[in-house]
C-alpha cells in the first residue's frame, strides 16, 4: 500500500513540478476596465449615446404600455357585465394586442443590443489594442480583469497604465 502511495507522490510531483515552476515565472497583471470605461470621454460618450437610444426605443412603448393597461383595466371591470360571445372577443382582443406589444418590446431590445455591439465594437478594440501594449511594455504573460478576480496584490495593478495606453 505504501508504495502505491509513494508512486502516486512521485507521479503527482512529476507532473505538477514543472507547472508550479512555471507559474512562478508567469507575470500577471489586473486591470479594472469597467473604471476606463466609465472614467474615458469616449467611454462616457458611448453610455450616454446608448441611454438616449434606450429612451428613444422605450418612449413608444411606454405610451402603449400604459394604454394597454387601461384597456384591461376597464375590461376586468366590466366583464361581469358582459355576455359571454363579447367578453370572449374582447378578451382575445386584448391578448392579441397585448402580444404584439411583447413582440414591439422583444424587437426594441434587439435593436438596442445591436446598437449597444455597434457602439461598443470600436471601442472593444482600441481597449484589445491598449492591453497588447500594456502587455509588451510590462513584459505581462498574463492580463486579468478586476471584476474577475477575487484578491489581488495592488502592486500587479496595471490599470494607471492602460488608461495611459488607452489615451485618458
Amino acid at each position: 500500500m505504501s508504495k502505491l502511495v509513494i508512486s502516486a507522490l512521485i507521479a503527482l510531483t512529476m507532473t505538477f513540478g514543472p507547472l508550479t515552476a512555471l507559474a512562478a515565472e508567469l507575470k500577471i497583471g489586473v486591470v479594472d476596465s469597467n473604471s476606463v470605461l466609465m472614467n474615458s470621454a469616449e467611454g462616457k460618450r458611448i453610455q450616454e449615446s446608448i441611454k438616449r437610444k434606450a429612451e428613444e426605443l422605450s418612449r413608444p412603448l411606454g405610451s402603449k404600455r400604459q394604454d394597454l393597461t387601461r384597456q384591461v383595466d376597464e375590461f376586468q371591470k366590466q366583464a361581469s357585465l358582459m355576455k359571454e360571445d363579447a367578453r370572449r372577443a374582447k378578451s382575445q382582443e386584448l391578448e392579441k394586442k397585448m402580444a404584439d406589444f411583447e413582440k414591439q418590446a422583444a424587437d426594441a431590445d434587439k435593436q438596442l443590443a445591436q446598437f449597444r455591439q455597434s457602439e461598443f465594437g470600436p471601442f472593444t478594440k482600441k481597449m484589445e489594442q491598449a492591453l497588447e501594449k500594456v502587455s509588451r511594455e510590462e513584459k505581462l504573460d498574463l492580463i486579468l480583469d478586476k471584476s474577475m478576480v477575487l484578491i489581488s496584490n495592488k502592486s500587479l495593478d496595471v490599470t494607471d497604465k492602460l488608461r495611459s495606453a488607452f489615451g485618458q
